[in-house]
């Protein structure tokens, strides 16, 4: 595979991993805030830079996965990335956001010459780690297949859902998904409880089962008693973000958000109740 130049900027619990997988196809640019985010970088080879402008002026790939649809456009638009990019270069933004945002984003870039494709990943954080993303796409064919030895890297499934705004709005439907999912979870393993069944024989039982889920295999191991508290604030805000993207079509998502929100007020106790298990 060519080496391609890449930069990463954003390199949180899911980020680290995946600029971690680029680095090892690609010659990686990063760049962070932190100094001490770019702890092990330069040992896995990257290009270690002083600026996010020097990212952009160094690649022709720039990844982002930042907080926020208003922290990326600041940075790419008010900080100056996009004018840093050299023509032709692509935007990548592996972040959630607006569907909205995406095709502003998109049509904001290629008047100047850039590519821009959303591309927000499911799995989290092990996933990354094991190179085994999927990666929701926005944007058009050929974009995506110049982006996809960039992809693969750390996506075993890259799966273009339409137009710039379209991988958006899929991560957003899989993430009402997952926290109805979980709330299915608690109701479902609350009764077990007090039906005198044991939950880590049920959880076992149930990775092999119909009735398992990506959310029966998480609790209690990627979901813990030491992130509880920060995955059900995470669940709270995919569940607005879902509400939001639904009203603003003009569609009414009541039922959905009304049960999804009873899961993560119960997280914390039920994985509390399982404890932090370990894979077998």
């Amino acid at each position: 595979m060519t080496r391609l130049k890449v930069g990463f900027i954003g390199l949180g619990d899911q980020g680290g991993p995946m600029a971690e997988a680029l680095a090892e196809t690609h010659n990686l640019h990063v760049w962070a805030r932190r100094p001490e985010t770019l702890a092990g970088f330069a040992d896995k080879g990257a290009h270690l830079m002083d600026s996010a402008q020097s990212v952009a002026r160094a690649v022709d790939f720039l990844c982002l996965c930042l907080p926020d649809d208003a922290e990326l456009q600041a940075l790419l638009f008010n900080g100056g990335l996009a004018d840093a990019l050299p023509n032709g270069g692509t935007v990548i933004n592996h972040a959630t956001g607006d569907p909205r945002a995406a095709a502003a984003n998109a049509n904001r870039l290629a008047p100047i010459g850039l590519r821009y494709l959303d591309a927000p990943v499911s799995g989290g954080r092990p996933a990354a780690e094991a190179r085994n993303l999927t990666c929701f796409v926005g944007g058009d064919a050929d974009t995506l297949h110049l982006c996809e030895p960039v992809l693969s890297c750390h996506s075993s499934a890259i799966r273009l859902m339409g137009g710039p705004g379209a991988g958006q709005m899929t991560k957003i439907l899989n993430n009402a998904l997952t926290v109805s999912n979980l709330r299915n979870l608690v109701e479902v393993f609350g009764l077990a409880a007090q039906a005198g069944v044991d939950l880590s024989s049920l959880q076992a039982a149930l990775a092999t089962s119909s009735g398992g889920s990506f959310m029966a295999r998480a609790i209690g191991k990627q979901d813990n008693p030491s992130n509880a508290a920060h995955i059900a604030s995470l669940n709270r805000k995919d569940v607005q973000e879902f509400a939001a993207a639904m009203e603003q079509l003009g569609l009414n998502p009541e039922r959905i958000v009304d049960w999804a929100m009873g899961a993560p007020a119960a997280l914390p106790d039920l994985v509390a109740q399982l404890g932090t298990l370990q894979d077998t």
